[in-house]
């Protein structure tokens, strides 16, 4: 059930709590009311059209439930926006009014998520007036939240006075609010301004962190004072987001003794941060900072202090000397360091090196002595040391780097190929568009992807048909994310030629490859053609189990433990997927494929590279999202996606700490318990060994 008091959880405080989703929830053993398998259904199936809708309108959101009238606010502002329309913004904001506070914060919820600016006036009484504000902080809170992602610029200021709210519920959603909106808008500075100056006066800690964050993410020169104070805090994660707007502002400040403090950080997430900024500018002292990081014990340490070492080597070639007397050799390529066990670092080492070989314009030079033994060791190299080789060759020249690209489009291993087609799309070069419609033809579809994608950035009239013939005959997992970037690309490069690829996928299965040929025809003045019949999703039963208490999990890697507890209230299909596919051994020896030091660890893809999917029910099969109020902090589980929201599958991903930028964008269905030790050692290349289920 939703709670209208905030909870403390675990040592995360009210960042860590979200509303709860009635339905194939945590019921303790009561029985729930059958109309809430009916909803979720409705919801799964996005049936905001015809009898199921009016259905949802009509009869669960004036239900004498308060918990289904709550589920049916849930469903609703899961109906997308424009294509559900007024009608379920019109329930949601008849719901705004209900008697139970529950409902309210579902409502109110919805309407953010739906996106309908005519909702902001309404939101904004509810959060704010002094007069018919709602007694429940916890609605004030979902009403601001929700005011401060739509489209209503002009009541941007009045949206901050919810800094001034007694609860800091309502506090940290006029915070993290503004962080939504351009930084280059008039009133930027104003609203920065008032930001800085409620920091001075704020005791909360969760409401100074998303502060810090909207004014990092903002790049708030106002800002600067504050991050200097904070770059010392003793909570991590201040430390984290000053470090990041002391680096937004490196290049017209001098911050240089803040980021050299931080390099040395004892936390490795604030470090890393600190190596980045330092890897911007080339000073003796950086290249010393980032030599030592290179000898770190931490595995994201020494790869951010080599991945920053290659933007300076690539920058100032002079500094390799200066590594090479403090004992870093960059250009040891095949057996790199003898103290590195790391492949995933190694590829950094590799990268870095072969940058550095971007000021050798002498043919036989060094550069092509390097690139000759890159051929030699290249099929001995790992999978992460092979596409640091390749990042560094992009860095080289057309005459030297194309042919290597395009030899490794066929690497064997489709991570590989697909990174060699992405840095060969960055080419301006007469050889590359032939190449990537070749690519087009490739049997997989991650290679397809990469080669459309790449397109995308550069469309030309003359990918009409290999897109066309792409389009055509793509199928299996991730053919929808091929189809909605082809499509773009084609409208993009042909103009109206490419109305005879948009019309057909109008009347498409997936949905959002719908809305995008919408879109791209609208683009081009064309209205939709008569005739043109949309298709409907069936509504099928759902069986969900119910739990007595949240699931517990182990996820057994390669580098040790982490303990989850999942959120069947909140997410109920993505839980359930989960816990089936690992009841079927579904993760066992995937890997992390993605890490991102200070944000994200990305694994359980069956692929290995990041493009697989598949649900429970089958491999073409996706996931609905399942958003909610929760927010990300350190150690949320969440459900990797494109950009479709409604594209979820069988791979997850854990956060390093707050991510702001993730809230309300992407499903949360559990959070780590026990393991951040693990959680802050994983690499890409690590394993996920087993997941068993302990409650």
């Amino acid at each position: 059930m939703l709670r209208s008091t905030v909870r403390r959880v675990g040592r995360f405080g009210i960042l860590g709590l979200g509303l709860l989703s009635a339905g194939c929830a945590a019921t303790g053993g009561r029985e729930a009311p059958p109309e809430l398998a009916r909803i979720a259904s409705i919801e799964d199936a996005r049936a905001w059209d015809g009898p199921e809708g009016r259905e949802l309108v009509e009869t669960f959101a004036k239900s004498p439930l308060a918990q289904v009238r709550q589920r049916a606010a849930v469903a609703l502002g899961r109906m997308p926006w424009p294509e559900a329309g007024h009608d379920v913004t019109r329930a949601l904001l008849a719901l705004l009014k209900d008697e139970d506070a529950q409902v309210r914060a579902a409502a109110a919820f919805g309407l953010g998520m739906r996106g309908d600016a005519s909702a902001a006036d309404t939101l904004l009484f509810v959060a704010l007036d002094h007069h018919d504000a709602d007694s429940e902080a916890e609605v004030r809170a979902r009403a601001l939240e929700a005011a401060t992602k739509l489209a209503r610029p002009e009541l941007r200021q009045q949206m901050l006075e919810g800094l001034r709210d007694a609860d800091p519920r309502v506090r940290v959603e006029a915070a993290q609010g503004a962080s939504r909106w351009p930084a280059a808008e008039a009133d930027a500075a104003e609203v920065n301004r008032r930001l800085v100056e409620h920091l001075a006066l704020e005791t909360n800690r969760d409401v100074v962190t998303l502060a810090l964050a909207t004014l990092e993410r903002r790049k708030a020169p106002e800002a600067l004072a504050l991050f200097r104070q904070k770059a010392e805090s003793p909570e991590a994660e201040q430390r984290i987001f000053a470090v990041r707007g002391l680096r937004a502002l490196a290049a017209k400040e001098d911050v240089q003794r803040e980021l050299l403090d931080a390099a040395s950080d004892a936390d490795v997430r604030v470090a890393c941060e600190a190596l980045i900024a330092l890897g911007q500018s080339t000073t003796s002292e950086n290249v010393a900072q980032l030599a030592a990081a290179t000898r770190h014990a931490n595995a994201s340490v020494r790869r951010t202090a080599w991945e920053a070492l290659g933007a300076v080597l690539q920058r100032d070639e002079s500094q390799y000397a200066k590594l090479q007397a403090l004992g870093v050799e960059a250009r040891a390529l095949g057996s790199a360091s003898p103290q590195e066990t790391s492949p995933w670092v190694r590829g950094a080492m590799h990268e870095a090196g072969l940058r550095s070989l971007v000021h050798d314009k002498v043919k036989g030079g060094v550069a092509d002595e390097t690139l000759t033994l890159v051929g030699t060791l290249y099929s001995r190299l790992s999978r992460e040391e092979r596409i640091g080789v390749l990042r560094g060759v992009a860095a080289l020249d057309a005459e030297r780097a194309l042919p290597v690209l395009f030899e490794c489009f066929k690497d064997p291993d489709f991570a590989v190929g697909g990174v060699a087609i992405e840095l060969a799309g960055t080419f301006d070069d007469p050889r590359v568009r032939p190449a990537l419609h070749t690519a087009l033809t490739f049997g997989d579809n991650g290679l397809r992807l990469a080669a459309v994608t790449a397109l995308l950035e550069k469309p030309d009239k003359s990918d009409f048909e290999p897109l066309q013939r792409c389009l055509a005959s793509s199928k299996g997992d991730g053919t929808n994310e091929i189809r909605f970037n082809a499509l773009r690309a084609a409208a993009k490069g042909c103009g109206e030629s490419a109305w005879p690829l948009l019309v057909p996928a109008l009347t498409d299965p997936s949905p959002f490859v719908r809305r995008v040929a919408r879109e791209e025809l609208a683009k081009l003045g064309h209205e939709i053609p008569d005739g043109v019949v949309t298709p409907r999703a069936p509504v099928v039963a759902l069986e969900l189990p119910h739990y007595a208490a949240n699931p517990l999990v182990d996820v057994v890697t390669s580098r040790g433990k982490l303990r989850l507890e999942l959120l069947p209230s909140e997410a109920p299909l993505h839980v359930h997927n989960f816990l089936t596919l690992a009841a079927r051994d579904h993760y066992d020896g995937t890997p992390w494929h993605r890490v991102v030091p200070d944000f994200v660890a990305q694994g359980g893809d069956y692929r290995r590279d990041g493009n697989g999917g598949g649900t429970w029910r089958g491999r073409d099969e996706a996931l609905r999202h399942e958003i909610g109020p929760r927010k990300y902090v350190r150690g949320s589980l969440g459900m990797p996606r494109n950009e479709d929201p409604d594209s979820g599958g069988s791979q997850i991903f854990l956060t390093h700490r707050a991510t702001p930028h993730l809230d309300g964008r992407y499903t949360i269905f559990g959070e780590l318990r026990d393991g951040f030790d693990v959680l802050d050692s994983l690499e890409v290349g690590d394993t996920i060994l087993d997941v068993v289920r302990v409650r």
